[in-house]
């Protein structure tokens, strides 16, 4: 199991990539967006050379506010125009894996048509990964307005080069409820990068982990949930609290419940 953390889009990333290398992360989860990350101007040999010198990992991470799940033909393809810049970027750097959201669907359309809206993108940004050397794992978002989690099954089994990256925060945020256990059920054979924080279910707030009082979230139990699937990849904090000594805790905290997980 690794342990990572995300650069904020909105400071240097060369100070970033060596702020979570000094501070004991096993990889940096690269979000490749504007302000200060922009696929399109980012400085990549730069970026390279910092991660040579920390000798720190990447996967990457692409802008969750690229809606593509539209009736409208041009916004799709500048999605997946902008997409296909940052895939190839993360190639450049040698991530190992890049990031696509599940893109929240407006009303009134049927599943199938939703399904094809993801398909159209994700197909041709898979086969681009493997071009660059990387995958594409597809996560899903809060809030879906649609059962995710059914579409996605399609898209992972039609889709042979398509992996499954599990927001915790995310998981919780379905209509039907906190779907962390089905998720893992169900998409497990497809898992391949986790993302934690917490929420107290009104938002995708990204908090420390442990911060809501009550018994909701029992994270010992979730990890060890997790191991046993089995699982053993990367798994990044999104933990955005102003002061980064929560996100440090977080990151403790989860080495111990993962250490605790087969005394359970």
């Amino acid at each position: 199991m690794q342990i990572g953390a995300m650069n904020h889009p909105a400071k240097d990333v060369v100070e970033e990539i060596r702020w979570i290398a000094e501070h004991d992360f096993d990889y940096i989860d690269l979000t490749l967006e504007p302000p200060a990350a922009d696929p399109r101007t980012l400085d990549g040999s730069r970026v390279a050379a910092a991660l040579e010198k920390y000798q720190l990992p990447v996967v990457a991470h692409t802008a969750y506010y690229l809606s593509y799940a539209t009736p409208f033909t041009s916004i799709r393809r500048a999605c997946l125009e902008e997409l296909s810049v940052a895939v190839e970027m993360a190639g450049k750097l040698g991530a190992k894996l890049v990031t696509v959201h599940f893109s929240r669907p407006p009303k009134f359309f049927s599943e199938d048509q939703v399904f094809a809206w993801h398909r159209e993108i994700l197909a041709p940004l898979c086969d681009l990964a493997a071009q660059c050397g990387t995958v594409i794992a597809v996560e899903q978002s809060p809030f879906p307005q649609c059962r995710q989690i059914d579409i996605l099954e399609r898209l992972l089994t039609e889709l042979p080069g398509l992996r499954f990256h599990l927001d915790a925060g995310h998981a919780r945020l379905e209509p039907q409820g906190d779907l962390w256990s089905e998720y893992l059920t169900r998409l497990g054979p497809f898992l391949v990068h986790v993302h934690l924080s917490e929420n107290d279910g009104t938002c995708d707030q990204h908090l420390p982990l442990g911060a809501i009082p009550g018994q909701f979230w029992q994270w010992p139990q979730r990890i060890a949930e997790l191991k046993s699937l089995p699982y053993d990849g990367t798994i990044t904090l999104e933990v955005f609290a102003p002061e980064p000594e929560y996100l440090l805790l977080s990151r403790d905290l989860v080495r111990r419940w993962w250490a605790e997980a087969d005394e359970r």
